[in-house]
């Protein structure tokens, strides 16, 4: 059973993440601890992970239908945002890092089990009888890495800035035991092991798709983490496995969500490219004013295009306000994101689409 088709599958969400994994396993280990290269965080960071969350927009804001059907949410998410992140920020820059680092990974988490819930939902297997939840087996899948993650020194990288998730190693001394961890890598994959058993076992019709979904997302979060502990690794794995899906989800829904409404026959190829093109183009604006008002590392970059008006905000109320406005985008599309893909009465054409 697939979500899409098996060659959108195969094509849209495991072979830009395989492929990948291919390229950094291959890569000499003195490559995979230096600093992001420029055209690496072009790339993943402002053209995928920034570029994905922008592409929400035409699930919502520019669909008349959703935008009527969840009115007050897509009202009320921008504005709650800006508040709460601008109170956070003027009152800790670090504070607000911290928190969106964990809101981040929440969402991160929860769109992995979101994708496996539709893969059930078309394999009908809601209900069914396992020692080996699905749920739970996801959640062990990202977690335990993160976990990882948590209580140990040397780890190379961070979510958004250093030090953002809480430093649990140096409150409890027994976890940085090595032997410890051994243990957990063995009961993970374990855990993981007997969960595809029961699955091949008590399916009549094994549903590939849900398991391939499950599978490289233990290794994705496995090896992007613990295993390598390299930046470069963490940061690509991490944005292809959550990025590319999530437009690959936004298009497929738009373009057969058209073909039900009988709208005139869409190409698939020019839908895509056109989306591609307008949340691409937004993400650059959105980082080009992230880069002017409040990092200032990339105006070399920024600058070829245009030159910067103004210099770095340092005030911490200016600074609080535009970290606010900037953050709208992403704070948004986390919080309606846990409404518009439910499939309930509010979203009668996800029951359709994914039936």
């Amino acid at each position: 059973m697939w979500l899409f088709s098996k060659k959108i599958d195969l094509l849209a969400l495991y072979a830009p993440i395989w492929l990948c994994w291919v390229v950094l396993c291959c890569l000499p280990h003195e490559w995979l601890d230096v600093d992001l290269s420029l055209w690496v965080w072009v790339l993943f960071v402002l053209v995928i992970d920034v570029g994905h969350v922008w592409s929400t927009i035409f699930r919502t804001y520019l669909d008349r239908e959703e935008f009527k059907q969840h009115y007050w949410l897509l009202l009320a998410a921008p504005i709650l945002s800006f508040l709460l992140v601008f109170l956070i920020a003027w009152q800790s820059v670090f504070l607000f890092w911290r928190l969106l680092a964990y809101l981040a990974l929440f969402h991160f988490v929860k769109q992995q089990y979101g994708f496996l819930a539709l893969y059930k939902k078309k394999a009908k297997d809601f209900g069914r009888s396992k020692r080996f939840n699905d749920k739970w087996v996801l959640y062990w899948a990202t977690l335990y890495p993160v976990l990882y993650w948590h209580c140990t020194a040397d780890i190379q990288f961070s979510w958004f800035v250093e030090n953002d998730f809480l430093p649990l190693y140096e409150w409890f001394a027994l976890l940085q035991y090595p032997l410890l961890w051994t243990v957990g890598n063995i009961l993970y994959w374990s855990i993981l092991l007997a969960w595809f058993i029961e699955e091949v076992r008590q399916s009549n019709s094994i549903s590939w798709g849900k398991i391939l979904w499950m599978l490289t997302t233990a290794w994705n979060w496995y090896g992007g983490i613990v295993y390598f502990n390299s930046d470069l690794v963490f940061t690509i794995s991490n944005v292809v496995a959550h990025g590319i899906p999530y437009l690959t989800l936004i298009i497929y829904y738009q373009y057969q969500k058209g073909n039900l409404q009988q709208l005139p026959q869409l190409n698939w190829v020019k839908m895509t490219t056109v989306v591609l093109l307008i949340v691409i183009g937004l993400a650059w604006i959105e980082e080009y004013c992230w880069d002017m008002l409040v990092y200032g590392e990339r105006a070399a970059f920024f600058g070829a295009v245009f030159t910067y008006p103004m210099e770095v905000l340092h005030d911490p109320f200016s600074r609080a306000v535009a970290i606010g406005l900037l953050t709208v985008p992403q704070m948004t599309h986390y919080i309606i994101d846990g409404f518009i893909w439910k499939a309930n009465a509010a979203n009668p054409y996800v029951k359709t689409i994914f039936k």
